[in-house]
């Protein structure tokens, strides 16, 4: 037992030594989906949502190196954003009918590749809180999915807080069609995000 005591205590403080904490900020656009569906023979319906300017605030934990790249955890909260809602029928001009709003929070997991240029891939769990109003009444899902994100970008050298900045980009993995039977849940679903991109800056240390 006493030999394998150091071992093991070697393999609990190994992960320990690459910890890196992380907080960043995310601006950017968000786009959304334009569903159609078909209310009658040759009539269909479209509803837009305009892209917004969006900001999420964003926690990272480094918690191994694994040659070169390192593992990362991370969380995130985006706050509410709202964006005009419109309609059209096949052949008439789109109408402001109400809004759209949508908030999240997520957790998540990356891999960090070090060179001049750091590249980072990985996946993050979205709990998306989703709204609309329209003509006075209103709605609320939340829609549970996994979205992929992507970033390239510098780090300036210093000896202990380390500025960051660079670009990122993000896709949800699952998207939901609107269907002419769909219930008010899932016409908000067919209308959730579907991409980010802006920049990405905060400071690790």
């Amino acid at each position: 037992m006493k030999k394998t005591t150091p071992i093991l205590a070697f393999l609990l403080a190994a992960p320990l030594a690459a910890q890196t904490f992380e907080a960043g900020l995310f601006v950017g656009q968000q786009q959304y989906p334009s569903p159609r569906v078909e209310v009658a023979p040759g009539t269909t319906l479209k509803l837009e949502a305009g892209s917004r300017t969006v900001l999420a605030a964003r926690l990272g934990y480094a918690v191994a190196d694994l040659g070169p790249a390192s593992l990362q955890l991370t969380a995130g909260f985006q706050p509410e954003t709202r964006a005009t809602l419109k309609a059209s029928l096949t052949g008439l001009p789109a109408a402001d009918i109400g809004d759209f709003k949508e908030r999240h929070w997520s957790a998540g997991a990356m891999f960090n590749f070090k060179a001049f240029v750091a590249v980072g891939a990985g996946l993050e769990f979205r709990s998306e809180r989703l709204s609309g109003s329209v003509a006075g009444t209103g709605d609320s899902t939340t829609y549970n999915r996994v979205w992929a994100r992507m970033n390239a970008g510098f780090a300036v050298p210093s000896p202990f807080v380390k500025p960051f900045f660079g670009v990122e980009a993000a896709f949800p993995l699952s998207t939901r069609s609107l269907e002419s039977d769909a219930s008010a849940a899932d016409a908000l679903k067919s209308m959730a995000p579907k991409s980010q991109f802006g920049i990405y800056a905060g400071i690790r240390f």
